[in-house]
């Protein structure tokens, strides 16, 4: 198992943006675990209204409130260690409240491409609900890709119980996770995706990060590396 678990970027300011998605996601999982998950009825009322549906995007609210919710813990922990790892140093880049503008936008751009694809290719996913982080931080990826291509990204590899620490540039690490992506969304488009691989929101994720990516080029061709003290 390969893990990632830091990097070895250094950031001039507190990401106070970052910490607070990342506690809003972790504190609506646990109150959805707590108060909503233990009625059942109860729940589906409420992943019908919260989270998104293709067939209803026009439902503007839900855009919003499916990025801050996860279907189980390991989903919650996969995208918070993510957003970890990058998002302080994203934030720092672009300052704290274009950040905070950043990460949302991304994660409707994610919900835009996936509903698109949805409509396009792929109707019986037209009234699968949807919900999730992964668009907004897949763009945060894609803009730590474009800002820092060669900071090292440091994993643990864990075979059983032999482990071992290595870091990876930040092109190699993402670029592998991209790649990963664009095969699924292949395997999903020519209808060979199988078991889980068929529920995953791919285009979510592909369109999260191309968001990120090219509005941070361009914000690194023209846009000005601003000079501030640490926080």
């Amino acid at each position: 198992m390969i893990i990632p678990v830091g990097d070895m970027n250094p950031r001039r300011s507190t990401p106070f943006i970052n910490y607070l998605f990342l506690a809003a996601n972790t504190a609506i999982f646990v109150w959805e675990v707590m108060y909503v998950r233990p009625d059942p009825d109860a729940y589906d009322s409420y992943i019908a209204a919260r989270t998104l549906r293709p067939d209803r995007w026009q439902d503007v609210t839900t855009l919003f409130t499916s990025m801050f919710m996860h279907g189980d813990l390991l989903h919650l922990a996969g995208n918070m260690l993510f957003l970890w790892i990058a998002g302080d140093n994203v934030e720092d880049r672009l300052g704290h409240l274009p950040y905070l503008f950043f990460y949302l936008a991304a994660g409707l751009a994610g919900s835009a491409a996936h509903v698109l694809y949805a409509m396009a290719f792929a109707p019986t996913m037209m009234a699968v609900p949807t919900l999730g982080a992964s668009g907004a931080i897949s763009g945060v990826m894609g803009a730590y890709l474009a800002f820092f291509p060669g900071s090292k990204i440091k994993f643990i590899l864990w075979l059983v119980i032999f482990i071992r620490p290595f870091t990876l540039p930040s092109w190699g690490a993402i670029g592998f996770w991209i790649g990963s992506q664009v095969l699924m969304a292949r395997n999903q488009m020519d209808g060979i995706a199988k078991g889980e691989e068929m529920m995953v929101a791919v285009f979510a994720h592909l369109g999260g990060f191309a968001f990120g990516f090219v509005l941070a080029l361009l914000v690194r061709l023209f846009g000005k590396k601003p000079a501030r003290k640490a926080d």
